[in-house]
């Protein structure tokens, strides 16, 4: 076979050809053809003459070898193509309703879930919202030994101003190795836990008594400040889950409109005289 710069011609040419009756084909298995319109659709756009003849190549060649194997299949496997081309159609069934749903919600559900709608959810079923872990609001930061100005440091980290805080963020930012926080978003405990090179369980114990720790090791010296604490075995905070309820109430409006719309099809099928029942 000569798959030269006819290829590429071929090709080019289709991509302005609207019907397969007007191009010359490409190869024919059997009673198979492939056209250069079918192959234009398969190249990715904007790319060099080389690249086209690599890919055309490819594509030519494994669209061959999957006749070839079809042929092989449909001569070897007489008595199983009923039952093929019945799960065919049953996947092609299925693949075009699964479609039609989707375009369908995307045209009439809403992607916002009311705010009123989560708080009510979390209210009725906060019992299946029961933390496993502890979670914290806290800042968390780690200096290395040598940092500056530590005595201003921790001034700054003991002190609940907002002025000594900002001033404590330009410090981190410049200074500090590490520099997470957590103040408008819970985290698990554990996770504080693994950024303090420490023993857990004393850690653990302090976290819940103090609001403010620091730590040091031959390295670095560690500072934490827990802003607010939720426990285990307590309902978790609504701002912790609140992604968790709006998943359960999208998949809850998603079953209740496809109920719906199975509903109003039978009954207009019945209105319609679309189903006859012998």
């Amino acid at each position: 076979m000569k798959l030269t710069a006819f290829i590429i011609a071929a090709v080019l040419f289709a991509s302005c050809q609207q019907e397969k009756s007007k191009e010359m084909p490409v190869v024919q298995v059997f009673d198979y053809i492939l056209y250069p319109s079918e192959i234009a659709e398969y190249l990715p756009s904007n790319i060099t003459a080389e690249d086209s003849m690599v890919l055309s190549q490819n594509y030519i060649t494994h669209w061959i070898t999957q006749k070839l194997l079809l042929q092989k299949a449909i001569e070897n496997l007489p008595e199983q193509q009923d039952n093929i081309q019945k799960r065919v159609e049953n996947y092609r069934t299925s693949l075009m309703i699964h479609q039609y749903r989707q375009l369908l919600m995307a045209q009439r559900i809403k992607d916002n879930i009311d705010e009123e709608k989560i708080r009510d959810y979390y209210e009725k079923n906060g019992s299946n919202f029961i933390l496993s872990t502890p979670i914290a609001k806290a800042v968390f930061f780690m200096l290395p030994k040598g940092a500056p100005n530590m005595k201003e440091v921790r001034k700054w980290f003991l002190s609940d101003k907002a002025e000594d805080q900002d001033k404590l963020e330009d410090y981190c930012l410049t200074n500090a190795r590490k520099y997470d926080k957590f103040n408008d978003s819970w985290v698990e405990v554990n996770h504080l836990l693994n950024l303090i090179n420490e023993e857990g369980s004393q850690l653990m114990k302090d976290i819940k008594t103090h609001k403010k720790i620091e730590r040091k090791d031959s390295n670095f010296y560690y500072f934490l400040k827990i802003n607010d604490w939720q426990a285990d075995n307590t309902v978790a905070p609504l701002s912790y889950v609140r992604e968790d309820i709006i998943l359960i109430l999208r998949n809850r409006t998603r079953l209740e409109f496809e109920s719906e719309l199975e509903r109003q099809i039978n009954e207009e099928a019945r209105r319609k005289n679309f189903v006859k029942i012998f």
